[in-house]
């Protein structure tokens, strides 16, 4: 008690009270905690703890200093008193809650972490949630959930270590029938399947999903109360990041019990009331989670199908043609909708065959999704960029959409050309003044037309007419580069046309060939790299964006264009820029924020328009193309180094062309032995994971035979005792064995005086012996015998209980083992699949040393065939040499004998 009086371990915030009150709430705490130690008398205790509740919230650092191992004690003390076990409990959960703004938050999880450093205060806890008493099961359950709440990786590991029973009871309490406890366990679950992938395993498996959907569907599903919100969070927690969970959930058919909760006559509501647009978002975010870009390819192609077999998606989309729905919930629907089509063709197609049927006209829902973002300035921003997420994912893998909406960019006859399509919307909204359209756009046109060469040739194709102040009519390229020079196009505008002409120029040859032709694009990206870092963000990401362009013009080019050859580039950025700077402005756009957060998941989570920067595909596309950008340039600055100290044939084009491709393929071959190489080093880590899973696996085996084989024995012990009630010649082997033990013991210790007492006794026990032979030849007992039988009867009735305790414990721990073997069989089934793929890896690595072996005998081919042709044509042209002065002389002898000349010798003169 001298330490929880003392206060020491919480001296920093004990001065934040004043010290008049802190005097007096101090004494009558301490005469509290007093009179609970000492107390004997029931009332006497419950009177003290009573008094000590009452000042717990006001004093909670006091009550928790002076008297928390006092009241944990009564926890683990008599059971008896329900009464004072409720008080205890409520005084328990005031001191762990933060409620007071004059303390420091961190001394309620301080009070948490001392009073869970004793496991067993926490198992008693789970104990007292077992019992029927209405007080006492609510008030275990809050304070439970109040230690959750501070030390929640913490209280996971202890209740894990209780054995899958101690979840399962926590379980169990979704079933009473009394609301207040089952809501509070809602509560208390909600924050115990908190990130933590085993004891979601276990809440699933012991029937979780069928109670909790039980309660949604009494509780009136979407239009229901708060309890409807609970459940969704912990199904929540469940599925999110656990892919066996979303297996179980598919497999049990939850998903299409998922339908009802979106039915037309309660979603097509007129008001809907701020709980139900909370428990829709969280039926919507359940639905992404199943079919998140983040989840492996089996599950979400799973799931997708699923989603649109029951007739989910169709729900869905329907929403999307009502006009009561609220427009956060619009938005997070389309959302949904576009990771339920994302790369699922089927589903793909049906979204393009949605048509919406509330207006004068029959429309594509595609079409008035897209004319909202393009169109909708009053829209909300969130509700916009849900749109053009949900055309990236129609876009993703779906070249027969994709080639449909470029049909429409396309010169059209007249009577297509005056009605509005998808490629018109985009147009208009990448040339539109409003920041959000354009971004939009321009990063859907990338999305369009992003890894096909076929659509990026199509596209250039593309002819817009310009305004009246203009004359005639500039291609898509055009435009593009006149919207980057424009001084009045925003920031989000020019990064919106710079990422799509990237996407644009990358693997497209003609692409770069018609954006070299065009007027002014070289010189306005080397104006922009050229330019000094500022302190503004959005510039230097402007100048990266352009390095960038500049780079892939590099990379890309076919050398059509005479002025810019890849030489001419590399010496125009050597001369301008210079290579490190170059590359130093290359690399801003990796370093940004922005760029990271682009780069972890596909879907766009954008809270306003400062943040319209990048989407994920374009971050993929720069992350693969950059490093080759960089090689490049310095592959090709060591081969302007080597010309200008060759010989003066290095100035042939021959020999500039072969020296072009022997670059090539060193850079090839470069690339390839670094794939080769990270390959093998992915195999070698993995194989290693593996063995060592297989390893534990094998431990875990070992452990639980040795758990099976403690149980045989117990079983066996167990079955020898019962016998004793009639074999009282076992009973006094038994006696014996265990005399001769405890002698053995006390021989050890070498305890003259007991070893003394265990002699007697064991005289005793033959004496005993002897005795029952003769009573049992006999048939007489006497009585104090059999008194002394009957204790020992009792005895051994006791141990048999305590064996059969140990029983039930050493069974829990075998159920928790089980679990924990089927999760190391999953992870080893992941490991094995991992193994097979990077089995096939090592197969391309194989094709590929092969491929870079036939590059190389192909290369020493041309080179041996270079060598020869040169050495033919040195020969040929000495032979001509020769043959033509032997002409020339002939000619000089005919004309000096006055004879005349052959017209194959004058025309030799007409060719000089």
């Amino acid at each position: 008690m001298a330490f929880w009086r003392g206060g020491s371990l919480f001296s920093s915030a004990a001065s934040t009270t004043s010290s008049s009150n802190d005097n007096f709430g101090q004494e009558t705490i301490e005469r509290l905690s007093d009179r609970l130690q000492s107390a004997v008398r029931s009332d006497d205790r419950r009177d003290a703890v009573r008094g000590l509740k009452a000042l717990s919230k006001k004093c909670k650092l006091e009550v928790g200093t002076q008297s928390m191992t006092l009241l944990a004690n009564i926890l683990q003390g008599d059971r008896s008193d329900l009464d004072l076990i409720q008080l205890a409990l409520e005084t328990l959960a005031n001191v762990v809650t933060y409620e007071q703004a004059n303390l420091p938050h961190d001394i309620t999880v301080q009070f948490t972490e001392l009073y869970i450093k004793n496991k067993g205060n926490v198992h008693a806890t789970l104990e007292l949630i077992e019992e029927n008493d209405f007080n006492v099961r609510r008030s275990a359950i809050r304070f439970l959930t109040a230690l959750l709440t501070n030390c929640t990786k913490e209280l996971q590991e202890i209740i894990l270590e209780s054995g899958p029973m101690g979840v399962s009871k926590l379980v169990d309490l979704l079933q009473d029938e009394r609301e207040v406890i089952r809501n509070d366990a809602i509560l208390l679950l909600q924050i115990l399947t908190r990130s933590n992938a085993n004891i979601q395993k276990i809440v699933a498996f012991e029937n979780g999903f069928e109670r909790l959907f039980e309660i949604l569907v009494s509780e009136g599903g979407s239009d229901g109360v708060v309890t409807v919100e609970d459940c969704l969070s912990v199904l929540l927690n469940l599925l999110k990041n656990n892919p066996s969970n979303q297996s179980y959930f598919r497999e049990g058919s939850y998903i299409r019990r998922l339908v009802d909760f979106f039915e037309l006559g309660s979603i097509g509501e007129k008001r809907w009331s701020a709980q139900k647009v909370t428990n829709v978002h969280l039926l919507l975010q359940i639905i992404r989670t199943l079919v998140s870009p983040t989840n492996s390819n089996q599950n979400i192609v799973a799931c997708q199908r699923t989603i649109s077999q029951c007739g989910l998606l169709h729900r869905l989309c329907v929403m999307l043609t009502l006009t009561t729905i609220p427009a956060d919930v619009l938005a997070e629907t389309i959302n949904t909708i576009g990771d339920v089509v994302r790369g699922h063709s089927e589903n793909q197609q049906f979204l393009g065959s949605v048509m919406n049927t509330t207006g004068e006209a029959q429309q594509p829902v595609l079409f008035n999704l897209l004319y909202t973002m393009v169109a909708g300035e009053k829209q909300p921003f969130p509700l916009r960029i849900s749109i053009l997420y949900c055309l990236q994912c129609y876009l993703y893998k779906n070249e027969s959409g994709k080639s449909f909406i470029v049909q429409t960019l396309l010169p059209q006859t007249e009577n297509a050309a005056s009605q509005y399509t998808l490629g018109h919307l985009l147009i208009i909204g990448y040339l539109s003044k409003d920041i959000v359209a354009s971004w939009c756009s321009g990063i859907a046109l990338a999305r369009l037309i992003a890894d096909s060469q076929q659509f990026k040739e199509a596209i250039l194709k593309v002819v817009l007419a310009v305004d009246q102040a203009q004359t005639g009519a500039k291609t898509l390229m055009e435009i593009s580069i006149d919207l980057l020079q424009n001084s009045s196009s925003s920031f989000h505008t020019r990064v919106a046309v710079l990422v799509f002409l990237c996407t644009w120029l990358s693997n497209c040859s003609l692409a770069v060939q018609i954006f070299l032709s065009t007027p002014n694009s070289i010189s306005y990206l080397i104006s922009q790299i050229c330019a000094q870092l500022i302190a503004d963000d959005r510039e230097n990401l402007i100048q990266s964006l352009c390095s960038f362009a500049l780079g892939l013009c590099l990379l890309f080019n076919n050398n059509q264009i005479p002025s810019y050859t890849t030489e001419s580039l590399e010496r125009l950025i050597n001369k301008r820029v210079g290579i490190e700077l170059f590359q130093e402005k290359l690399e801003i756009l990796s370093k940004s924020e922005f760029y990271a957060k682009a780069l972890q998941k596909p879907q766009l989570k954008l809270s306003k328009s400062a943040d319209m920067i990048l989407d994920y595909e374009f971050a993929r596309l720069y992350k693969t193309l950059e490093g080759s950008i960089g090689r490049m340039l310095n592959s090709q600055n060591m081969n302007s180094t080597e010309k200008t100290l060759g010989d003066p044939l290095a100035n042939n084009l021959y020999d500039q062309q072969t020296s072009t491709m022997m670059a090539h393929y060193n850079d090839l071959i470069r690339q390839q032995d670094q794939q080769l190489n990270t390959y093998k080093q992915q195999e070698k880590q993995f194989l290693q994971e593996t063995d060592m899973h297989k390893k534990k696996i094998n431990e875990l085996e070992q452990k639980l035979q040795e758990i099976k084989d403690q149980y045989s024995l117990l079983k066996i012990s167990t079955k020898q005792g019962p016998d004793a009630h009639n074999e009282l010649r076992t009973i006094c082997e038994q006696q014996r064995a265990e005399l001769e033990y405890l002698r053995n013991i006390f021989n050890q210790q070498q305890h003259s005086s007991m070893l003394h007492h265990v002699e007697n006794g064991v005289e005793q026990l033959h004496l005993n012996n002897n005795e029952n032979h003769s009573i049992q030849n006999d048939g007489r007992i006497q009585v104090g015998e059999r008194a002394a039988l009957t204790a020992r009867i009792t005895e051994l009735q006791e141990r048999l209980n305590a064996f059969d305790e140990r029983y039930a414990a050493q069974n829990d721990e075998i159920a928790r083992l089980q679990l924990e073997n089927g999760v190391l069989q999953e992870k080893l089934t992941n490991e094995k699949r991992k193994v097979a793929i990077f089995e096939g890896l090592d197969s391309q690595m194989q094709g590929l040393i092969d491929e870079k072996s036939r590059i190389d005998n192909e290369y020493q081919k041309l080179n041996t065939i270079y060598q020869q042709t040169l050495t033919e044509q040195n020969d040929l042209l000495a032979l001509c040499s020769t043959y033509e002065d032997q002409l020339t002389t002939c000619r000089n002898l005919i004309q000096s004998a006055g004879l005349t000349v052959p017209n194959f010798l004058l025309e030799l003169d007409d060719n000089e």
